[in-house]
C-alpha cells in the first residue's frame, strides 16, 4: 500500500513538473532611445535586461548628446543627416526655454515652435534610418523579439510595426498627454487640469472654463506639433494615419513617475509604475 502511495506522489510530482510554470527564457531586445536624459534612466532597465542574460542591441546615431557606444552591449550606428554643433544648438534653445525656468502660458508657443524644431531634425535621422536597406535587411535578419523605446519620438515605434514585433515604452509622459490619449483613458477637461494652467484638480466654475478654453488651444498645438511625426508615419505605412494611432498599438508601457509628485488619474491595465528607477544611486541627505 505504501509503495503504490509512493508511486502516485511521484506521478503527481512528474506530471505538475511537465505542466508547471517554466523559467523565463532570454530574448532579443532591439533598443531605440530618445536622446538626452530619458537615456540615461533608460541605461538602468538595459543594464537589469543584460544581468537576466536578455541579448540587447542598441541603435546608435553618429551624432548624438549621451548615447555612446558601451562594452556592455551590442551597438548599431547609423548616419543622421545633421552635425554634432547643429544638434547641440538646437538641444540649446529647447533647454532655456523649457528647463531653466518655469514655463508661462506667454511661453508655450515659443516652446513649442523649439520643440517642433529639435523633433523636425530627430525626424530627419529616423528617415536616414528607415531608407537605409542593408540596415533595416540586417535588422530583420537578427529576429528581434520586442523593441523597447521612448515614444517621445515615432522610430521606435515605426520599428516596431514593421517588424511586426510588440513595442515596450519606456516614458515620463509626452506633450499634449498624448500618451493617455493614445491609450484611451478618460481625462475630462471639467476635472483635469491643463499644463501651464495654474490649475488643480479642484477647480471653481471660471477656472473650469479657463480650463476648458486652454484644452481647445493646446489641441491645436498638438496638431501642429506632431504633425511632421503623422507625415513620416503616413509616408512609411498605408495602414495607420496618424502617430497617435500608432502608439496606442503599444504592447506595455512602464511608466516612469509616481502618484506621490502627480495628480491622480486613470490608467490602463497595459502599464507599470516605474518612477523609482532614477533613484538607484541613493546619496545622504545634507546636514
Amino acid at each position: 500500500m505504501r509503495g503504490s502511495v509512493g508511486i502516485l506522489i511521484l506521478g503527481l510530482l512528474a506530471w505538475i513538473s511537465c505542466f508547471g510554470p517554466r523559467p523565463v527564457q532570454a530574448g532579443k531586445v532591439l533598443v531605440l532611445p530618445v536622446d538626452g536624459s530619458p537615456w540615461l534612466s533608460m541605461k538602468i532597465l538595459m543594464k537589469k535586461l543584460i544581468q537576466r542574460g536578455h541579448d540587447v542591441l542598441v541603435l546608435v546615431p553618429e551624432t548624438s548628446l549621451l548615447i555612446k557606444s558601451s562594452e556592455n552591449y551590442r551597438t548599431e550606428i547609423y548616419q543622421v543627416p545633421y552635425s554634432k554643433e547643429d544638434l547641440d544648438e538646437n538641444f540649446k534653445l529647447l533647454k532655456d526655454g523649457v528647463f531653466l525656468k518655469p514655463p508661462s502660458m506667454a511661453d508655450v508657443f515659443v516652446n513649442v515652435e523649439r520643440l517642433m524644431n529639435y523633433t523636425t531634425m530627430q525626424v530627419t535621422g529616423c528617415e536616414s534610418l528607415l531608407r537605409n536597406q542593408p540596415l533595416m535587411t540586417r535588422l530583420r535578419e537578427q529576429g528581434f523579439e520586442v523593441v523597447l523605446t521612448e515614444p517621445f519620438l515615432p522610430c521606435g515605434s515605426i520599428l516596431s510595426h514593421l517588424f511586426n514585433i510588440p513595442a515596450v515604452y519606456f516614458l515620463r509622459g509626452l506633450p499634449c498627454e498624448l500618451d493617455s490619449k493614445a491609450n484611451q483613458c478618460p481625462a475630462p477637461p471639467s476635472y483635469v487640469p491643463v499644463a501651464f494652467s495654474g490649475n488643480s484638480d479642484v477647480m471653481t466654475f471660471p477656472q473650469r472654463v479657463k480650463n476648458m478654453l486652454m484644452y481647445f488651444v493646446e489641441s491645436y498645438l498638438c496638431k501642429v506639433m506632431y504633425r511632421e511625426f503623422d507625415r513620416l508615419v503616413t509616408r512609411h505605412m498605408s495602414d495607420i494615419q496618424s502617430y497617435r494611432e500608432l502608439i496606442s498599438r503599444g504592447a506595455f508601457w512602464l511608466l516612469r513617475y509616481d502618484f506621490t509628485f502627480e495628480y491622480p488619474k486613470p490608467v490602463m491595465p497595459n502599464t507599470a509604475f516605474i518612477g523609482g528607477i532614477n533613484c538607484v544611486k541613493k546619496a545622504p541627505l545634507p546636514a
